[in-house]
């Protein structure tokens, strides 16, 4: 009963449960032997007293040891609880995508084990799900071979591999991705981790950037740096014989003054693609300057590079660009032999385009000012006979004051272009037949300005820029764009703004009724000395008042 009586105390108390279970057995062991009829040797009760004492200090500790070591596991547990829930909150919160992997042969088979919600997401993939996808379902068919090469090497030793790949979601979507990967040997098997950082947006400004450094911004085709380059690479016996086309845009700054540097540009464009079509594929298209362009073209003969030429030649043509039709002069050089100096190839070429030029030039003049009358009568009321008129006009005016030959040509011309600048005016706002708002009249006072820029680009009409430029001037110093008065303005542009004024009355426009001879004539003087020089106003009323 004492030692039982020990081990309940025991279990529940631990040591000092044993201690006090046995010291009260020992009591009731010893009340027992005094009231015990048979005699007890005291041998035997001083046995019994330390073996009750013995199994209770043994019990009790032994529970408290046990209950010492349940604490410690339970606090161990608890401690690994926290370091589980640190290391899952460490590997989801990590920015980059991490998984773990096993690698199950010599072949690069691999098994992800764990992964990240960042691969999840990139992936587009419960976590459970994505475990079971095969692998190299997850990878772009073109990086495959390359993947299985990198886990082999990972699998036969372990090691640390930096490399860029691309995956595929569940959804198709393609990612470049950086990866990071290290591999390593644990009961007979190898494992790895792998970092993946999604670059695919860092990929594309690398193109862009890589792009612009050897492209044109503008016209899309290769720059001259990047021309340059290519130039010292097929500078080799083995490209020869090498040519280079070297072409020149024609007229593009009247066309810029005109219509503007968006026109410009679309012409740019659009001769960088007559190029690029009149090429074969293996040929460098540049743009070499403004205006320039450049072409190389390894293994090519004079005479492949001649044929070259006409197609470009052909395919500009073609073209038929409005309002100011393409033109470009072209020159080629080749070279045969190694020893020629190919920048010297490329300076003949250019030599040759000039010349070129040179040949072209006056029948690309007179393209041009026939293209911009043609203009001005499409896009405004200025008709061939109000020109007629008016040049008949100014010839009186020219007789009658005795001018010299130079005027009278300039004021012909003068009496033709003087509105040129209307081209680059939209066509609703000159046939308006109601009143301009404040922002369509200050845009049609602009266009002597334009004429002018216009006229100043061509050699061919530089001499009537100014009469251009101040054909809306008046004698008080009213007018515009510069306000000049009296004898400060030109003498063709006095002259023009009578006999126009006059001819526009008569004849009439959209936002204007015509009038009688007699009214026009009044109406002009009453302008002489505000509007119109009085003495060019007395000498014009004289011929129109003898007119029948």
């Amino acid at each position: 009963m004492g030692t039982i009586l020990i081990f309940l105390s025991t279990m529940v108390w631990g040591l000092t449960g044993g201690l006090i279970a046995a010291t009260y057995s020992i009591i009731n062991l010893g009340l027992y032997i005094s009231k015990s009829p048979r005699t007890i040797d005291p041998s035997f009760m001083i046995l019994g007293t330390f073996l009750y004492l013995f199994i209770g200090i043994a019990l009790g500790r032994l529970l408290d040891v046990t209950r010492d070591q349940k604490a410690h596991l339970v606090k161990l547990l608890e401690s690994l609880e926290q370091k589980e829930i640190k290391y899952r909150y460490l590997f989801d919160s990590i920015v980059d995508g991490l998984f773990v992997f096993e690698i199950s042969d010599v072949y690069g088979e691999i098994k992800i084990l764990s992964a990240n919600s960042i691969v999840c997401d990139m992936f587009g993939y419960e976590r459970e799900e994505l475990f079971k996808v095969p692998f190299y379902e997850l990878i772009d068919k073109n990086y495959q071979e390359r993947m299985k090469y990198i886990f082999s090497k990972l699998y036969h030793a372990e090691s640390e591999l930096l490399f860029e790949t691309t995956f595929i979601a569940k959804n198709g979507h393609k990612m470049v991705t950086e990866c990071h990967c290290n591999s390593y040997r644990k009961n007979g098997k190898v494992y790895g981790n792998c970092v993946v950082r999604d670059i695919t947006e860092r990929k594309k400004v690398e193109e862009k950037i890589k792009y612009l450094t050897f492209h044109d911004s503008l016209t899309g085709i290769y720059n001259r740096a990047y021309f340059e380059n290519e130039l010292e690479k097929y500078d080799n016996p083995r490209y020869l014989p090498m040519s280079i086309i070297i072409g020149d845009m024609n007229g593009l700054k009247l066309v810029n003054d005109a219509f503007g540097h968006d026109e410009g540009d679309r012409m740019l464009k659009i001769t960088a693609k007559c190029l690029k079509v009149s090429c074969r594929q293996g040929d460098t298209v540049a743009r070499y300057g403004g205006d320039e362009f450049v072409i190389l073209l390894p293994n090519t003969s004079n005479q492949e590079a001649e044929n070259i030429i006409d197609r470009i030649n052909i395919n500009i043509s073609d073209a038929q660009v409005e309002p100011i039709p393409l033109s470009i002069a072209l020159g080629s050089e080749t070279k045969i032999t190694d020893n020629q100096d190919i920048h010297l190839i490329l300076k003949q070429a250019e030599d040759k385009m000039y010349q070129q030029k040179l040949i072209s030039e006056q029948s690309n003049r007179s393209a041009v000012i026939a293209t911009l009358e043609r203009t001005l009568i499409e896009v405004s009321e200025e008709t061939e006979l109000h020109a007629v008129r008016l040049q008949t006009l100014c010839e009186k005016m020219c007789e009658k004051l005795n001018l010299t030959g130079s005027l009278r040509s300039e004021l012909r011309l003068l009496a033709v272009l003087h509105d040129i600048g209307k081209v680059a005016i939209p066509q609703t706002i000159l046939t308006k037949d109601s009143e301009l708002s404040l922002d369509e009249w200050k845009l049609i006072r602009q266009h002597p300005e334009v004429g002018y820029r216009i006229t100043q680009s061509s050699p061919d009409l530089a001499f009537i820029a100014k009469g251009i430029l101040a054909h809306h001037e008046r004698w008080d110093g009213t007018g515009y764009p510069r306000g000049l008065k009296k004898e400060d303005i030109p003498l063709s542009s006095r002259i023009l703004a009578i006999v126009d004024a006059y001819d526009v009355m008569i004849s009439g426009r959209a936002y204007k009724q015509k009038m009688s001879k007699e009214e026009a004539i009044e109406e002009i003087k009453r302008g002489a000395g505000t509007q119109f020089d009085p003495e060019l106003t007395r000498v014009f009323l004289e011929i129109v008042t003898n007119e029948t």
